[in-house]
């Protein structure tokens, strides 16, 4: 590994001191060069060398370390070292600082470092080690290229095992960044967001474009692991436009589902003012999990048992009229390259005539919603047919690729 490789650690040296110096000796016998930063909340007693104290991490976020010691709340102390730690390791992106972040520690050094790593770049190696990789990871990971590495005891200490585990994870972290690196053919991806009720609509779209050379990247429309990491994505300008087929994220957050994700979802290709079509793919249904966790106010609406563990109920007339108030708001500043496109017949298999959702009333709610508040520069197009259906896929490249290709006029680029 050559030495120009930056690596910087974050860590609670109060507690965990030793251990990141012998973290820092690990990558540094495989040529990288190390910087650590302290992001405990209790003042670190001994001196250890670091490039970024606790002061400059709590002034980084505007305020002072004798602000976090003096706060009671856990919590609101670990705001400020949050993002304090993510100015820091932002500007450090920018001017080519760090080529990967490491962290070890308890849940609040993997919290405080988790929430910076959430905010770089997809592609910087990112890595976690600590007993917070064995149970629920997705606070930390939020569906973003996080490695956790479980460290099976404590780090609180030097020894065989802490030894081990530090050594392995030097070792995995220089190999990553030394490894491949993400390509970014820029122009030729097209982002595409997938259920399996909508898997017909998505496969169509995807052999059609490939046939026109793109690269197809489809999402997974589960909340921080679909649409999420889509909209980050997106933002970081990996695509040259985006089918978001499937938006039943939506609906699970106007119908407390658990797929909800909160205000970013359909903002980033409108943020960007990349082509961007969305569609009403699932948006009929609510995801609520395995059904204990159904609430009472949600027990008299329509089920489906995706499976054993997976309950869905059908959003009904109130739900779908805040769906469209949602879209309207969160579209309805687009700058020209956004298409909102609804199929008339239904919005997933389970949607369709004689399945236990096809309800037109209700989707028709929807629709007429959008068409009467929709501002004009975000164009809403019908199509007599299911979503399922074959022409409507093909309708939907057309219209991608049509903007593609205007796109690519207006900003005087060659045919993407």
């Amino acid at each position: 590994m050559d030495a120009h490789k930056k690596i910087v650690i974050c860590s609670t040296l109060d507690t965990k001191g030793e251990e990141t110096l012998y973290l820092k000796a690990q990558l540094e016998e495989r040529g990288a060069q190390v910087s650590i930063i302290d992001i405990g909340l209790k003042r670190t007693a001994r001196s250890f060398p670091v490039q970024f104290t606790q002061d400059q991490v709590a002034e980084s976020a505007g305020s002072s370390f004798a602000s976090v010691e003096n706060i009671l709340s856990r919590f609101e102390a670990s705001k400020i070292m949050m993002e304090g730690l993510l100015s820091i390791t932002q500007k450090l992106c920018r001017e080519g600082n760090l080529d990967g972040m490491m962290s070890l520690g308890g849940s609040g050094g993997t919290t405080i470092a988790s929430y910076a790593m959430q905010n770089l770049p997809l592609g910087i190696p990112k890595i976690i080690v600590g007993t917070m990789a064995s149970g629920n990871t997705v606070p930390y990971v939020q569906g973003q290229d996080i490695l956790l590495i479980n460290s099976v005891a404590d780090i609180q200490s030097i020894n065989f095992l802490t030894e081990y585990i530090l050594g392995q994870a030097a070792a995995v972290m220089c190999a990553m960044i030394d490894g491949p690196k993400i390509a970014r053919h820029k122009k030729k991806a097209i982002g595409i967001t997938g259920f399996g009720v909508t898997t017909p609509c998505v496969q169509r779209c995807k052999e059609l474009l490939e046939e026109m050379g793109y690269e197809i990247v489809i999402f997974h429309a589960r909340g921080v692991s679909g649409g999420k990491i889509m909209e980050k994505m997106i933002r970081e300008r990996f695509f040259a436009g985006v089918l978001d087929i499937t938006t039943t994220e939506l609906a699970d957050e106007v119908g407390g589902g658990a797929y909800a994700i909160g205000p970013e979802r359909l903002r980033g290709g409108v943020e960007t003012n990349i082509p961007y079509i969305v569609v009403p793919g699932a948006l009929e249904m609510i995801n609520i999990g395995p059904e204990e966790q159904l609430r009472p106010e949600q027990a008299d609406k329509v089920r489906y048992y995706h499976n054993p563990s997976l309950l869905k109920i059908r959003a009904d007339k109130r739900d779908m009229r805040a769906l469209a108030e949602l879209f309207v708001h969160r579209l309805g500043d687009a700058a020209g390259n956004t298409r909102l496109v609804i199929p008339t017949q239904g919005f997933s298999e389970i949607d369709k005539a004689g399945n236990v959702f096809y309800d037109p009333e209700t989707d028709a709610v929807f629709t007429s919603e959008v068409k009467a508040k929709m501002p004009p520069q975000v164009p809403v197009i019908t199509k007599d047919c299911h979503l399922n259906d074959p022409a409507f896929a093909e309708l939907l490249v057309r219209e991608l690729i049509r903007m593609i290709d205007w796109d690519a006029v207006r900003r005087g680029e060659a045919h993407a």
